[in-house]
């Protein structure tokens, strides 16, 4: 898997393919590896890049809260498109990967040629009463107890995982795996920086790369805001996909990988640079 040192920061990416670039950027306390569906796929075409973000899968973890913010990863991104030589891109980001590809569209949007969004949100979304406070107790057992010992609290207390994991009780183990995979300060100051991240709302007009939205429809946190983003975004087209919750690249794929298949066809993001 490769490696460049990044304003300080060691990111690891896998890359696959040849052609146009397609760069993934994962959600929170997820990785590269949340796209295995889409890179074997998609690479036979493409060029894909996915990418561990800071405090992410295996890539390092600095020890500053100041090293993590939406305006920071998209810092990281843009170094890294210019290490691998690329000038345009089609720019995936899921949920804390999105805030980053709107957060790097409007920063350069010289660099993307196509932008798709994966339940995410472009400011404030819906969280569960006492969130905050749950949200400490996690910052702290992770500190003091360590990761699992945050996950199994979350997984008791937050209403949105109860209720997912007592659907679909098979995701359970999944998401578990994914905390573990991330480091204890990528879980505490990432989770920190999405309260700093000043909302793009308000210039989501600017975006004028066509854009695909995808929400599960069993998401409801981020129901409004991906009918917001497809709202403000004008050359945008929103899917919901039935049977998926938070994650409907890896929930289910075959639905998600047609849809992204018919829209990079559509936009003639085809093989040739």
């Amino acid at each position: 898997m490769p490696c460049e040192l990044i304003n300080g920061t060691r990111l690891h990416y896998d890359e696959a393919g040849h052609g146009k670039a397609i760069i993934f950027l994962h959600g929170y306390t997820g990785s590269s590896r949340d796209w295995e569906h889409q890179v074997q796929l998609f690479s036979k075409r493409w060029r894909i890049v996915a990418v561990d973000q800071r405090g992410h899968g295996r890539s390092s973890d600095p020890s500053e809260e100041t090293d993590y913010s939406i305006p920071v990863f998209s810092a990281d991104i843009f170094e890294l498109l210019k290490k691998l030589s690329i000038e345009k891109c089609c720019l995936i980001g899921h949920s804390m990967g999105g805030f980053v590809a709107l957060q790097f569209t409007l920063d350069h949007p010289e660099l993307v040629a196509a932008l798709v969004l994966v339940d995410t949100s472009s400011g404030p979304y819906d969280t569960p009463p006492g969130y905050a406070e749950l949200r400490a107790r996690l910052d702290e057992l992770a500190a003091n107890e360590g990761l699992e010992a945050a996950f199994e609290y979350d997984a008791a207390h937050n209403p949105i995982r109860k209720e997912r994991f007592r659907l679909h009780p098979e995701q359970r183990e999944v998401a578990k795996r994914k905390v573990l995979n991330t480091s204890v300060n990528g879980y505490i100051y990432v989770a920190r920086s999405f309260g700093n991240w000043k909302p793009v709302t308000d210039h989501l007009w600017k975006i004028k790369a066509p854009t695909l939205i995808f929400w599960g429809e069993e998401d409801t946190p981020f129901q409004g805001a991906s009918l917001l983003l497809n709202k403000s975004i004008e050359r945008s087209k929103l899917i919901a996909v039935p049977g998926a919750g938070h994650s409907p690249h890896e929930e289910t794929p075959d639905l998600f990988n047609r849809e992204l298949l018919k829209f990079l066809e559509e936009i003639q993001w085809g093989q040739e640079e």
